[in-house]
Parts: C-alpha cells; structure tokens; sequence
C-alpha cells in the first residue's frame, strides 16, 4: 500500500480561485476582504439571498459563511445551495463547538471545516490553501464519481420508481465517506508545516479504510518571549467512522486550546481535549481515546510529554532508549507529565499502537517489542531513509494480507 502524503499541494495561480464570504455584520466583511484580496478575487456580501445571486454570477470555489446571521443560519444557506453548487467547498465560522451542526454540516452540506471566531490570519490562510487545493483535486477526480454514477443508473433503470431516492441515497452515502477521508487527510500537518518545527522529521500515516480513527495535529505558538511547539497524536477506538467525525472535532478544539486559551502544557492539553471531545454528543458518540502530547519550549529548550494510554520513544545521543509510558487510568488528573532531555542529536518518536498490531500471512502479529527494536537499529539514520525502511518493512510484514489497522508514526530532530 502507498504512504499516504501528509502533504497536499498549494494550488498553482493562487489569482484564478474566488472566494465568497457572508457575515451579517459588514467589518467583519471589510477586514477579511483587505487580509485576502490580494491573494484571492473576494466576493462579500450581508445577505445569503444575494449570495445566491453572486453564486450564480461568479465562479466561485470557497464560501465562507457565519453561522449565526438572522437571516438563515450558516448551514441553512448551505443546505440551500447544495443542489445547484455541490462541489464549492464550504467553511463556517462560529463561536462555539455544536455536535448537531458538525453532523448536519457533514452529511448534509459537505462542510469541509469548522472556524472558531476570531480567526487567525495564518490559520485562515492555510485553510484557504488547502481548500483551494481539495477543490482542485475534487474536480480532477470526477471521472472516478462518473463511474460510480453508471452503476447508480443501472440500477435506476431496474427499479424506476425509485429512481431518485436511490440516486439521493448513494450521492449522500458516498460523499460523507469521501469527506470523511478528504477532510482528515487535508487536516494532516503538512511537510512545511513540520519543516518549521523540526530539523528533520518523517511522517507515517497509513489507514485500513478511507477514513481513519487516528490523527496528528501540529501547531506553533509565538508570544514575546514565548515560543513553543506542539505534537498531539490521537487514536480513537472501536467505532469506525464516528472516530472520523471526533478527528475532525478534535481538530477545532486543538485549535481553541493552543491558540485562544494558551495551553501550553502536556498534561492540561489531555485534560481539556478528553473532557471537551466526551461533552459532544450523546454516549452513543462516545469511544475510547488513546492521546498524546509533545510540548516543545523551544525558549527555553525543554520537552515535556503526557500520553493516556500512549507511549512515546527517545534516542540520546548515546544511542540509549527511552519510552515514556502513557497513563494507563480513567481519569485525566492522574496523567504523568515527562521531563524529555532537549537532545539536538537524539531522535524522537510517537506513535499509535497501529503499527505492531500488524498481522502477516500467519496472523502473527508484528508486536510492540519488534517494533521498539527496529527503530532502535533505524534512529541514527536520516528520517528519510527511516521512513523508507519503515515502509519496506511493513510492506513486506502485509503484503499477503493488508492493513489490520490504521497506523500512525512520526520521527522527528529537535533544531539546534
């Protein structure tokens, strides 16, 4: 199976892609427009009436739209646009985290992310970009949705009187597991991204299905004399494209806790994120989390590591090896905060359990202690041929039988 690009590429001729936004409120619509117009040809307006009218007008490929407008609500006007507009991709701004809207966003109006206000103009930047990037390659896989849509007419002519329910249903079906897979795959942090944080690092993230129950989300935070880095790796277990929906969730509470509340510690990022991801949605929603986070003071160059029920392994310089062991315990307050060495020549790992739950033609599986012992006789390679005698191995571990699970791995060099 091919490694999955953590990376999607930035559109080319950025000037060619247009972008509507409404708000009710016109400053906001003034200020968005002079952070992007330079980059993109922006559309405004107050009203999702005359959004409808520009929509028709213009070629638009992004709309961003506010959630709350007393007009219609964000995903009302989605949902209305839908039909004529399926393949705009769609981003809404809100003040808080709603489990019915996500749902609603998702398999209704194929919203591709969620933004707390207010926005930051870096993130919002990036999430155009990519945007922009899902849309081009949206449009560059229609050939694959047209056939799809043969099979759907054949059987349409089989049972005509139901034609248009059939047609409804797979349309619905089919784009809610591309989003699911798209949007996590867009959410990854891309090689720039950790280029900016590491001096060298890989990034090995296969998944069994389309979607995955797995996802790793990095972030900086640059304040006076504050600057720090952050690796959270997440692993939900046991219910398959619910655990798709938590990543995308996961992803916007992150964001709301580097960014707007300034945690900045291992321990509390694990507390807040478990407790905000069990408060979304019903105990039907709910499944077990495995989590961890790498915080980076790269002031005062210091590590510190919290995982639940997640480990993470250090290589010194020395060559010696390290595994802090996640908290094995139902409660975030007994989570154990571990001191990491600032190494500049050590190597550093975190990881799912994904990779040695692996099984071969024998059903034997690849095991936590193989796998602690082939990075130890790969760490003090570059990360790139790392990353390929990973590859290789599990490619010829798997090979008679596929994936058994989702898997996670990155390596990663602290600059000097």
């Amino acid at each position: 199976m091919e490694l999955m690009e953590a990376e999607i590429e930035e559109p080319k001729e950025k000037s060619k892609y247009e972008i509507l936004y409404v708000d009710d409120e016109e400053v906001n619509l003034r200020g968005f427009k002079a952070n992007f117009r330079k980059f993109f040809k922006v559309h405004t307006t107050i009203s999702p009436s005359d959004a409808v009218d520009i929509l028709k007008e213009n070629n638009i490929q992004v709309i961003i739209t506010d959630q709350r407008m007393p007009e219609m609500t964000g995903t009302e006007f989605l949902e209305k646009i839908l039909p004529d507009h399926p393949d705009v991709v769609k981003i809404i701004l809100t003040g808080f985290t709603d489990i019915a809207a996500i749902q609603d966003g998702i398999n209704r109006c194929g919203i591709y992310k969620y933004i707390t206000k207010p926005w930051d103009f870096e993130e919002m930047k990036t999430t155009l970009d990519k945007a922009m990037a899902l849309y081009q390659e949206s449009k560059d896989g229609d050939e694959h949705i047209k056939v799809l849509e043969v099979s759907n007419e054949e059987l349409e002519r089989k049972v005509e009187e139901r034609t248009k329910e059939l047609h409804e249903v797979n349309r619905q079906l089919i784009d809610s597991i591309k989003y699911a897979g798209e949007l996590q795959r867009s959410m990854l942090p891309a090689d720039k991204q950790l280029e900016r944080i590491f001096d060298e690092h890989f990034l090995l993230y296969e998944t069994k299905y389309l979607f995955s129950e797995e996802f790793i989300w990095a972030s900086n935070f640059n304040f006076r004399n504050e600057d720090y880095s952050f690796i959270v790796l997440l692993e939900f277990e046991g219910k398959g494209l619910v655990g798709s929906l938590k990543t995308l969730i996961a992803d916007s509470i992150l964001g709301e806790l580097i960014h707007d509340r300034k945690t900045v510690h291992a321990g509390d990022i694990i507390k807040y994120l478990k407790e905000d991801l069990d408060m979304v949605g019903s105990n039907e929603l709910r499944c077990d989390i495995k989590m961890g986070a790498l915080v980076i003071d790269n002031y005062n160059k210091s590590v510190e590591y919290a995982g639940l029920k997640q480990d993470m392994m250090y290589f010194g310089s020395n060559g010696k090896m390290q595994v802090q062991a996640g908290t094995v315990t139902d409660s975030t307050d007994d989570v154990i905060v571990h001191e990491v060495p600032y190494d500049v020549d050590g190597s550093y790992y975190l990881y799912t359990s994904g990779f040695f739950k692996q099984q071969n033609e024998d059903g034997i599986k690849f095991s936590y202690e193989k796998f602690q012992e082939m990075v130890r006789s790969v760490n003090d390679l570059d990360m790139g041929e790392q990353l390929e005698l990973l590859q290789n191995t599990l490619g010829d571990w798997t090979r008679q039988t596929g994936l058994e699970d989702d898997l996670t791995v990155i390596g990663f060099r602290l600059p000097e």
